[in-house]
């Protein structure tokens, strides 16, 4: 075999295991959607957590207002009440009749609001203890699942080390020139150095390439470029020796 064509072979197998690198590499920065999904249920529980102990502060601090008011209705209800039997005249009795029904009305109204309170603290009181008794199964979930995925992602960092000694390992057999221009192609062209010409066009700009230049990548007797995509070129019948 001609040394520009094993060179090329080599780049080919080269250009696989990069590709095998970038896919692995992929993959372990990118959380399956069953470890993102849990996440983001984990969030959102968190949220609503915090919107209900927010929920129950604000509670609190209205029923204790509204417990204050009540009390106080109670207490100005009991001395109107006391009033009206002192009274001496009919003025005197339609004034403390009025305070009563005020006093009365408001206390009403404080009693409600109180009860409203008491009913819906309770509530949003029992939403955060069922919520908190819950967590230890999400986390244990949640820990059983991020566990497998740190596995994965061992598995995958292993993946790249081992596949990067065989990239090294096949580099070092590589003509120093043709090394260095493939790697500076790697990583000027995003990690795709080379191009498989199909159909006498470069696959990946779909540049078509003149006659005389497919003569050339078919002899395989010298490194080409893409005249468009500066791409290492060649043909795979010929590398794998399936050409006519």
């Amino acid at each position: 075999m001609r040394k520009a064509q094993q060179d090329l072979v080599l780049m080919v197998q080269l250009q696989g295991l990069y590709d095998e690198i970038s896919a692995a590499l992929l993959v372990r920065r990118t959380a399956p959607p069953e470890v993102e999904d849990l996440q983001r249920a984990n969030r959102e529980r968190q949220v609503e957590l915090e919107k209900l102990e927010e929920v129950v502060a604000a509670h609190e601090v209205e029923l204790r207002k509204t417990r204050k008011r009540e009390e106080e209705c109670r207490l100005e209800l009991d001395h109107f009440q006391k009033q009206k039997g002192m009274v001496t005249n009919e003025r005197e009795f339609t004034a403390v009749i009025s305070e009563i029904d005020f006093a009365s009305k408001e206390l009403e109204l404080a009693k409600k609001r109180r009860e409203e309170l008491e009913e819906a603290l309770k509530t949003a009181q029992d939403d955060i203890v069922e919520r908190r008794q819950a967590r230890p199964e999400e986390e244990a979930a949640q820990k059983q699942i991020t566990a497998e995925w740190e596995r994965t992602k061992d598995e995958l960092r292993q993946k790249v080390h081992d596949l990067a000694v065989r990239a090294k390992a096949l580099e070092e057999d590589l003509n120093p020139k043709h090394r260095g221009r493939f790697l500076r192609l790697l990583e000027s062209k995003r990690g795709t150095a080379m191009s498989a010409v199909v159909e006498d066009c470069c696959s990946l700009c779909h540049f078509s390439l003149r006659p005389h230049l497919q003569q050339r990548v078919r002899r395989c007797e010298e490194i080409i470029t893409c005249e468009h995509c500066h791409r290492i070129l060649y043909l795979e019948e010929v590398l794998s020796g399936d050409a006519d």
